[in-house]
């Protein structure tokens, strides 16, 4: 049987009590800020803006899964204008590269 060391818990459980009270504190943030058009264009970009900045370091060194993955995210979001759908397609397009590349 293995030990678990009483600070990793302690961190794990601090950490995860800071994530919740970020996602709350956001939440109940939000509803202070009037929801203007331009405040409403900015939250309905961020998904695509986080989803770039996680990729974009691993397409820059040259991952050729993930940048056939962002060109097929970026033709499925101009055709369908869903973000979920070109979601799945990179994460198709990525996985059938890798599979198929080795």
């Amino acid at each position: 049987m293995t030990s678990v060391d009483p600070q990793t818990v302690l961190a794990i459980v601090v950490m995860a009590l800071a994530t919740a009270f970020n996602r709350a504190s956001g939440f109940f943030l939000m509803r202070l800020i009037p929801l203007t058009p331009r405040v409403r264009k900015i939250i309905d970009c961020l998904p695509g803006a986080v989803l770039v900045a996680l990729i974009a370091p691993t397409v820059a060194h040259g991952d050729l899964a993930m940048a056939a993955g962002l060109a097929a995210a970026y033709v499925v979001t101009k055709i369908t204008r869903s973000d979920f759908i070109a979601v799945l397609a990179a994460m198709a397009v990525g996985v059938g590269i890798r599979a198929w590349v080795g």
